[in-house]
């Protein structure tokens, strides 16, 4: 979730559940600072269908729920980096917690599982 500040209280911004217009990709992804080459890559996407996905009005519905997928994962993987540029620097940087894979070589081996255990054992404070 996004944190938005308001006078003394603190609001939370909820992910949206299935973006389903290119438009409103690129928009959710420009705000939040996540470069086309990082979210393609986290997609399973080239650059250049990323960009004909934004460019259409209606996302393909065989491809939306990778983008919701990839939105939901990217919300909570920013939350515990704090902001996209330290998401992309913790992405490529082999961790030890994965037995010194990256984190980005999970994603694009179908193992997304493993970091969004993270997520939870974080969220938790059990992660080890």
């Amino acid at each position: 979730m996004t944190k938005v500040t308001e006078s003394p209280a603190t609001v939370y911004q909820a992910t949206p559940r299935t973006i389903k217009s290119g438009p409103a990709l690129m928009e959710w992804r420009r705000e939040r600072g996540i470069s086309r080459k990082l979210f393609a890559e986290m997609a399973d996407f080239s650059e250049r269908k990323l960009a004909t996905y934004e460019k259409a009005m209606d996302i393909p519905e065989k491809v939306q729920r990778p983008i919701t997928e990839t939105v939901h994962l990217i919300q909570a993987l920013t939350d515990l980096a704090g902001d996209s540029e330290a998401l992309a620097d913790w992405l490529h940087t082999p961790n030890p917690a994965f037995g010194k894979a990256t984190p980005i070589s999970l994603i694009t081996a179908g193992e997304s599982h493993q970091l969004w255990e993270m997520v939870h054992q974080l969220r938790q404070g059990t992660f080890q």
